[in-house]
């Protein structure tokens, strides 16, 4: 059995499609979201020279419990990373999407910072973002503002059921989403005492990224998705089950 650690509602999607390919899984959410509205009375409007950069979803679910998304991304453009924030958007009929990205380093390689160097970039995220991509950016000459949308809470133990299903040797394996979550991961092993249990296990990444950080924890049999995308992960955990 495979451990999911993503959020309750991207679990229980994984879990299913997994569950189509005669894998089973366990859910247990390590991260939780929580949203404030009060960035909202700071950035009621848009700019029309502005580039909004939406890397998540959340940040989507966010800023429709204050505004239609058609209606706040009308005028602007926008460039996402990953398709289901873009397939999200266009489901709303939201904004002029002019790119999207399967990753922070495909963007900073890809995009076309040159034609946007007029523009101002805001970036809609949630308090666990990635300040290096934001600082990588700003090397570019972009002017860019981030603003918070929403807060991620983290797992303050595994859930007892979890614990157990690893001290039975029942949980063979784990799949981890992004570096946060890794990190939360392998300090919540370490805290319920079954970091040595764990060490033959499993762990599928969705990136060398978040790999590098398993590996830096002295396990050594991790696998990362050739490409960050969830289907290419499914490929990588049927092959090696």
């Amino acid at each position: 059995m495979i451990l999911i650690t993503r959020p309750q509602l991207e679990a229980e999607e994984l879990k299913a499609k997994l569950l189509e390919n005669k894998i089973h899984a366990h859910c247990d959410p390590l991260i939780s979201f929580h949203y404030d509205d009060a960035w909202s009375k700071k950035q009621k409007t848009l700019d029309a020279n502005s580039v909004c950069l939406l890397t998540s979803i959340q940040a989507l679910y966010s800023i429709e419990k204050n505004y239609s998304l058609k209606d706040y991304f009308n005028d602007v453009n926008i460039v996402c990373i990953g398709e289901r924030v873009s397939n999200y958007l266009i489901s709303k009929s939201a904004g002029n999407i002019i790119s999207t990205f399967q990753d922070s380093d495909h963007l900073l390689q890809e995009l076309n910072f040159e034609n946007l160097k007029n523009n101002s970039f805001i970036y809609f995220c949630g308090n666990q973002h990635n300040e290096d991509f934001i600082e990588k950016i700003k090397l570019k000459n972009i002017s860019l503002k981030s603003i918070i949308v929403y807060q991620v809470e983290a797992a303050q133990e595994l859930d007892v059921t979890t614990r157990e299903m690893i001290e039975q040797n029942t949980i063979q394996s784990v799949v981890l989403y992004s570096k946060f979550t890794a990190d939360i991961f392998m300090d919540l092993l370490n805290k319920a005492g079954l970091s040595d249990t764990f060490l033959d296990k499993k762990i599928f990444c969705l990136s060398k990224k978040i790999a590098t950080i398993i590996e830096s924890r002295n396990f050594k049999n991790v696998y990362s998705s050739p490409s960050p995308d969830e289907q290419s992960m499914i490929n990588v955990i049927k092959k090696s089950l």
